[in-house]
């Protein structure tokens, strides 16, 4: 389980989807991103942090407005919990949890699907 506080100081508890779910995530997400051709050479996508994601702003947000990403972080957050209570359709009701919601979403995204991803080497050379 990862711990995350968030920008509001909100505390996320992520727990890992099953396999078979997570790894429909990681198509859904796998298809929406080919399209856009990000340059991913050198990051490592199990490691991927805030300063990767900046690199990346630009192309994110593209995949941030996929109703596909945000039908994919759904089912991970059923897993999820936002200052204890579960993650459900009301949580970024109010303003305050609104300013997380992104960081939200790209956090239990890239926990669940960040570990298809960990034997890989994106680098030129191999490994």
């Amino acid at each position: 389980m990862e711990k995350i506080t968030l920008p509001s100081g909100a505390l996320l508890d992520i727990t890992l989807l099953p396999y078979e779910e997570a790894w429909h995530v990681s198509q859904q997400i796998a298809k929406v991103i080919e399209p856009i051709k990000l340059d991913i050479k050198g990051i490592d996508l199990a490691r991927i942090g805030a300063e990767d994601i900046m690199r990346f702003q630009g192309p994110l947000m593209q995949v941030l407005a996929s109703k596909d990403v945000i039908s994919a972080a759904k089912i991970c957050f059923k897993r999820c919990t936002y200052n204890g209570l579960k993650i459900d359709d009301m949580t970024f009701n109010p303003a305050e949890a609104r300013k997380d919601y992104l960081f939200v979403v790209v956090h239990v995204l890239r926990e669940n699907i960040a570990p298809f991803f960990a034997g890989l080497s994106l680098s030129s050379g191999t490994k």
